[in-house]
């Protein structure tokens, strides 16, 4: 769960750093580096549009698609077979403390988020990297590039199918 909540605080900082867009386009890459200094790299792209739907495509380690719609999230994975379906509810106005986000130094800024505070590079016209521990104290940094803006993203990008066979799980 702890995932989903920060793939929706990046789609919302995207949204709330990056000016006058209606659509999003980036490549990542999101390195988990653990107290035993041992680093998991994953990468993908992400899309997001101005009315808050998101899709994260993770593309290796394994493959994961993360699709946000409003209050709803759908966790396909497919080396499972499996779907998770969760909601955020009871989730903070993260427009709102991405307001109160405060600049440290010119294009750094620093955020709190349920107790955890991100780091993030980023200029009026995108997103570089976000950076921050989780509770297991691993250090979690997530690098944009690629970055385009007012695409035009079909609305079917959006819309997760499920496979037959899939398992489906309610959180």
């Amino acid at each position: 769960m702890k995932k989903i909540l920060l793939m929706l605080f990046l789609t919302s900082l995207l949204f709330g750093k990056i000016e006058n867009f209606k659509t999003i386009q980036s490549d990542f890459i999101q390195k988990v580096t653990n107290d035993q200094n041992k680093t998991i790299v994953y990468d993908g792209t992400f899309y997001a549009t101005q009315d808050k739907k998101a899709l994260w495509i993770y593309q290796k380690p394994i493959a994961k698609k993360i699709y946000f719609n409003g209050n709803k999230v759908l966790i396909v994975e497919p080396e499972l077979e499996q779907v998770i379906v969760t909601t955020l509810e009871n989730t903070p106005n993260i427009t709102l403390l991405l307001q109160e986000a405060k600049e440290i130094t010119p294009n750094k800024y620093s955020a709190k988020f349920m107790d955890t505070i991100y780091n993030i590079d980023a200029t009026p016209h995108a997103i570089n990297k976000v950076t921050y521990r989780d509770k297991l104290d691993n250090l979690i940094e997530i690098i944009f590039s690629n970055q385009s803006t007012n695409l035009f993203l079909d609305d079917e990008l959006f819309r997760a199918t499920i496979p037959n066979g899939y398992d489906i799980v309610h959180e």
